[in-house]
């Protein structure tokens, strides 16, 4: 099985008042957008890990058997609290799973599906997306990394464990899936 972590519990502190996964993009939230990219993609259960407006976030992503939406009362501690939450929500039958953002919405499916195929080649080794020679998000983690990650602490991604460890690198071409969402301006610049 692989799951998806989709860390939404983010302060959105840039968009000032606002949390930028309620705001609209081509004509849909910006959480509608990364739910439904994982949905349609190879991925077989979803984590979606909110903090502020949890009941908010909650109204736009569908009611189904293969999502779970867990509260992170840490957010505010940083995205180390979210990834440790996520983990310990792990279906006990995953063998690998993602740790991706929800402020990435153009993340489409193709791009999750291209870094599972990788998974037979690279059992036991993260699958981490490049495009020149910048590393991005989503990772995808075979779950013997899951302990690693648990000790995270502070609002830091997994990148001081990647430097740390081999990893397998997917080179992608095309940058129009790195835009993540952080200002105001970014919204006005992209609708």
């Amino acid at each position: 099985m692989i799951t998806a972590i989709l860390l939404a519990a983010g302060l959105s502190s840039r968009t000032k008042k606002f949390n930028k996964l309620l705001l609209s993009y081509k004509r849909k939230k910006i959480i509608q957008h990364s739910v439904s990219n994982i949905l349609s993609s190879k991925i077989d259960y979803l984590l979606v890990i909110t903090g502020r407006n949890h009941n908010n976030i909650k109204k736009y992503i569908p009611k189904k058997k293969n999502i779970k939406i867990i509260f992170n009362k840490n957010y505010k501690l940083g995205m180390s609290t979210s990834i440790t939450k996520g983990i310990n929500y792990l279906p006990k039958n995953t063998s690998y799973f993602f740790i991706t953002l929800a402020d990435m919405p153009n993340i489409k499916k193709n791009h999750y599906n291209k870094m599972i195929h990788l998974i037979k080649k690279n059992t036991n080794i993260p699958i981490v997306p490049f495009y020149k020679s910048q590393q991005f998000n989503p990772v995808l983690f075979p779950m013997l990394f899951a302990t690693k990650l648990k000790k995270l602490k502070g609002d830091t991604g997994a990148k001081k464990i990647l430097t740390k460890t081999k990893i397998k690198k997917i080179q992608f071409s095309n940058n129009s899936f790195l835009k993540d969402f952080d200002t105001l301006e970014d919204f006005s610049n992209h609708n």
